[in-house]
C-alpha cells in the first residue's frame, strides 16, 4: 500500500507529491520510539515539534535563529513563523533535511544526536524523547497541522508554590500542563522549556527536575508556545531553636510581610534607634536631612504617637512634592535637550504642583496620556514632546504606568512574556496619528535634529493605525490585552481617551504597578523587582504583600502620600539594617532595612544642608536644593554625573546608578562639591567657631545631629573636644571633623 503526502505552504503556488511505501515505515518508526505505546498518535509541527525546537535552543539567537542563520540553515526566532519553518525543513536545500525512508539519516536528527559533527553540540540521544518525537513526525510525513487547531489559552506548572521542611530532599519534579481554547488540557512537560530566576546553587533538568543544594527560595520560569507560567521552591533550613519574635504588626502590610518571615523561620530586625529612623524617614520621603533642632525636638517628644504626627507634617512640607517630582522627571525623561530650558522647567513645575495637591494618579496618568496642544501653556502634553514617535511612546507607556517591559516585542515576540509584535504595535498605533511643531526652536548643536529649545505644539493627523513590518499589516490603535479601538470612534483623539480609560478604569496592573514604584521608593526594593519587570516569569516575592498594597493605592483614591503614610508607618519600614540575632531575615524579605548608598541630588544636598553652604545656582536663587532643579544633569558638575544621576535617555529606574566607584571616593576626599561647602567663609563652621569658645561640648554635638543626625558618644566627643583644643588652626580644624564626619559610610547611605 503507497501513501500520498502532500506539501504546501500558505501564499504559495506550489506544492510537492511524494509517493512512497509508508506503511512498513510507519510501524517500524513507531517500534522504534519512545511513543510506539500510542501508535495512533499523529505528532503535530506546531504543537511539539517547534516547541522541541525552542526548548532546545536550536531556534535561539545565537542558533539559527540568528538573523542570518547559522550552518546554511535559518529558521524564525523561537518558532514565531511556523509555516516559514515548515517549509524550511522539508523543502529548502533540497529536502536533504529529512528522510522519511530513513528517519535517523535525517539531519534534523543525525546532528542534534552527534551521528554528524555539529557546531551546537549534542541535544539528545536515541531514546530520549525528543529524538522519538521528531523521528516519528518525519516518518509520519513531516507535515503542517496549519492553525485550524485549538489555541493555547493558559499554561499552568505543578507545583506552583512548595515549602520543604527541613530534612526532606530538596528535588521536585515540576510538571507542565497546556490548555486549549477547546476546553481540552494535556501534558507538556517534555516541549517547555525552564528558566530559574537565580541558579545559584540549583539546577533543573530538561524533563523538570529541580535539585538544590542548599536551602533557599527559588522561582522557576516555565514557557511553551508563547505561554508561561512561575514555580516558586522553597527549602526550609534546619534551625530547631527557632523562636518567632513576635514583633508588633502595625499595618495589613506588617502581616503579610511577618506571616512570610515566620514561615520561612527567619526573624525581622528589631526597631531602629529613633534617630535612625528619623533620619531615614526625612531622606526618603524629602531627600533632606532632619535639623539638629528637629532631632532634639523628636527627642524629647514623649507623645506615643509623636513618629506618625512628624510623618504627617512631612508629606505636606514642599520638599515632598519636590523630590517626588524629581523621580517622575526621571520617568518621563524631562531632560533639556528635548524639552528645552523652559519646557524643562514648565514639566517639572506641573509634576511638582500635581503631587503637593496628591492628585490621583488615575487623573495624572490621564493628563499626561490625553493632553494635546502646547507644551509650555499644557505642560502635561510634554510626554507626546519626550516620545517623539509611537515606538518609543508605547514602550514609556507600558513600562510607566503597567511595570511592562515592550521593547523585546518590538523586533520580535516577546521572550519571556505574552506580548506579541502585533501586541507592540497594536499599542504603538494609539500614538500614530500624533504630530508635532516646533516653534521659534534655535538649535545650538546644528548637527542634532534631536534638539529642540522652542516650544511643541501637540495635534493629530491622520488615523490611529501602523503598519506590523514583519507581516506588512496595518493593525488599529489597541491597548497590550485590551480590545482594539472600535471603528465607529472617528474623532481625531478617540485612541488616546480610549487608551486612557483602559488604564485607569479598574485596571489592576496600573494600581499594582504604581503601588510597587511607591513601595520600591520608600524600602529601596519592589515587591516585583525590577519595578518595572512584572510577567509570569518575575512574580512578587511576596504576592500577598503585593495585593495589601494594591488593596489600599485603590482604596487611598490612587493617591501616593496615604499609600506613602502607611508605608513608613508600618513596623517593616521601622526595623533596623543590622540583621537579628539567630535566625535573620534577609533585604528581599524586607526582614531588615535596605542599605543604600544615597542618589547624587540628595548627597550635594546634605553635603551643603550639613555646612550651611549656599551654592550659587544657575537655575534659580543661591541655595536651592538639587531636587528643585528641573535640569537632568547639571551644567559642569561633575559631582552629580559620578554619584549615578541619570541623563534621562531611558524611562526606567535602571538608569539611575547606585553602584560606590572609585571616582565618588576622589569626589569626597578632594572634589570641589564638598571644598566649596567647607571652605566657604560664610558656611556653619563660623557659628561653631564662636560657640566653641563658652560650649565646644555642644558644637559638637551640634555638628554630629547636623552631618550623622544622631548625638556623639562619649568617645567620640573625647575624641573631637581633644582635636579641636590642640589645633593651631581651628578653623582649619573644624573643616577636617565636618570633612570626616561627610567622608563617613554613615553620612553617605540611607540605613
Amino acid at each position: 500500500m503507497a501513501c500520498r503526502t502532500t506539501f504546501s505552504h500558505p501564499g504559495r503556488n506550489r506544492s510537492l507529491l511524494s509517493v512512497f511505501a509508508c506503511g512498513l515505515t510507519v510501524l517500524v518508526a513507531y517500534a522504534n520510539s519512545s511513543v510506539a505505546s500510542d501508535a495512533n498518535r499523529q505528532v503535530s509541527f506546531r504543537r511539539e515539534v517547534l516547541p522541541l525546537l525552542t526548548k532546545l535552543g536550536c531556534n535561539s539567537g545565537p542558533c539559527h535563529g540568528n538573523l542570518t542563520g547559522k550552518g546554511g540553515l535559518k529558521l524564525s526566532l523561537r518558532g514565531e513563523n511556523p509555516a516559514t519553518d515548515w517549509f524550511t525543513l522539508t523543502h529548502e536545500a533540497s529536502g536533504r533535511r529529512l528522510s522519511r525512508n530513513r528517519p535517523e539519516a535525517s539531519l534534523l536528527l543525525a546532528k542534534p544526536s552527534g551521528e554528524i559533527p555539529h557546531e551546537g553540540g549534542v541535544k539528545f540521544k536515541p531514546g530520549d524523547v525528543a529524538f522519538g518525537t521528531l523521528r516519528s513526525w518525519i516518518t509520519q510525513g513531516a507535515t503542517d497541522d496549519m492553525e485550524a487547531g485549538p489555541q493555547l489559552s493558559a499554561l499552568t506548572v505543578t507545583p506552583g508554590e512548595l515549602w520543604t521542611d527541613p530534612g526532606k530532599p530538596r528535588e521536585v519534579d515540576l510538571r507542565v500542563q497546556a490548555h486549549w481554547s477547546d476546553g481540552s488540557k494535556n501534558d507538556v512537560t517534555d516541549l517547555a522549556g525552564f528558566d530559574i530566576a537565580d541558579p545559584t546553587g540549583a539546577a533543573i533538568t530538561t524533563s523538570g527536575r529541580f535539585t538544590a543544594d542548599r536551602p533557599g527560595e527559588w522561582v522557576v520560569g516555565v514557557r511553551y508556545l508563547g505561554g508561561h507560567a512561575a514555580s516558586r521552591l522553597v527549602f526550609l533550613e534546619d534551625n530547631p531553636g527557632f523562636a518567632w519574635s513576635d514583633p508588633k504588626a502595625r499595618t495589613s502590610l506588617d502581616r503579610t510581610v511577618f506571616d512570610k518571615l515566620r514561615k520561612l523561620r527567619r526573624n525581622p530586625s528589631p526597631e531602629a534607634a529613633p534617630e535612625t529612623l528619623l533620619r531615614r524617614v526625612y531622606l526618603d520621603l524629602l531627600g533632606v536631612l532632619p535639623t539638629a533642632g528637629e532631632i532634639r525636638e523628636f527627642l524629647a517628644d514623649v507623645r506615643p504617637d509623636r513618629y506618625e504626627r512628624r510623618v504627617d507634617q512631612l508629606l505636606e512640607r514642599p520638599e515632598f512634592a519636590e523630590f517626588w517630582a524629581l523621580k517622575w522627571s526621571d520617568l518621563l525623561r524631562n531632560e533639556p535637550k528635548v524639552m528645552g530650558p523652559k519646557g524643562n522647567r514648565q514639566f517639572y513645575r506641573w509634576l511638582r504642583d500635581r503631587i503637593a495637591a496628591d492628585e490621583p494618579m488615575d487623573r495624572f496618568a490621564r493628563e499626561l496620556i490625553t493632553t494635546t496642544g502646547s507644551t509650555w501653556a499644557d505642560p502635561a502634553s510634554a510626554f507626546h514632546r519626550t516620545n517623539r514617535d509611537p515606538e518609543t511612546a508605547a514602550e514609556t507607556f507600558a513600562q510607566v504606568f503597567l511595570g511592562y517591559r515592550f521593547q523585546c516585542a518590538k523586533c520580535h515576540n516577546h521572550v519571556s512574556d505574552v506580548w506579541t509584535q502585533d501586541d507592540y504595535y497594536g499599542l504603538a498605533a494609539n500614538f500614530a496619528n500624533l504630530r508635532r511643531k516646533d516653534i521659534n526652536n534655535v538649535r545650538r548643536d546644528r548637527f542634532d535634529k534631536h534638539e529642540v529649545n522652542g516650544d511643541v505644539v501637540i495635534f493629530f493627523q491622520g488615523k490611529p493605525e501602523i503598519t506590523q513590518p514583519r507581516s506588512g499589516v496595518r493593525l488599529p490603535a489597541k491597548p497590550p490585552g485590551g480590545e482594539k479601538l472600535a471603528g465607529s470612534a472617528t474623532s481625531p483623539d478617540a485612541a488616546l481617551e480610549h487608551l486612557a480609560d483602559w488604564l485607569t478604569r479598574d485596571n489592576r496592573q496600573f494600581a499594582r504597578n504604581l503601588a510597587n514604584r511607591v513601595w520600591f521608593q520608600l524600602m529601596g526594593r519592589g515587591v516585583v523587582d525590577p519595578v518595572d519587570d512584572f510577567r509570569d516569569t518575575n512574580p512578587p516575592s511576596n504576592p500577598a504583600l503585593l495585593d495589601a498594597l494594591e488593596k489600599s493605592f485603590v482604596q487611598a483614591g490612587y493617591r501616593i502620600k496615604p499609600l506613602a503614610r502607611e508605608i513608613v508607618t508600618s513596623t517593616v519600614y521601622r526595623v533596623d539594617s543590622l540583621p537579628a540575632a539567630n535566625s535573620p531575615a534577609t533585604e528581599s524579605d524586607f526582614g531588615r532595612a535596605i542599605v543604600k548608598l544615597l542618589p547624587a541630588e540628595v548627597l550635594r544636598d546634605i553635603v551643603d544642608q550639613s555646612t550651611g553652604y549656599a551654592r550659587p545656582s544657575d537655575d534659580g536663587p543661591n541655595g536651592q536644593r538639587a531636587a528643585q532643579e528641573a535640569a537632568a544633569v547639571t551644567r559642569g558638575e561633575e559631582f552629580m554625573r559620578v554619584f549615578g544621576k541619570p541623563e534621562r535617555l531611558l524611562s526606567c529606574e535602571c538608569e539611575r546608578s547606585d553602584d560606590t566607584t572609585l571616582a565618588q571616593a576622589f569626589q569626597l576626599i578632594n572634589g570641589v562639591t564638598v571644598r566649596r561647602a567647607l571652605e566657604s567663609r560664610e558656611n556653619r563652621i563660623e557659628t561653631w567657631l564662636r560657640q566653641c569658645e563658652s560650649d565646644m561640648p555642644g558644637a559638637v554635638e551640634d555638628l554630629f545631629l547636623s552631618t550623622l543626625s544622631r548625638r556623639p558618644t562619649s568617645e567620640e566627643t573625647s575624641a573631637t573636644t581633644a582635636y579641636l583644643k590642640n589645633a593651631a588652626n581651628l578653623r582649619r580644624a573644624w573643616e577636617d571633623l565636618v570633612w570626616a564626619t561627610l567622608n563617613a559610610k554613615e553620612f553617605l547611605f540611607r540605613h
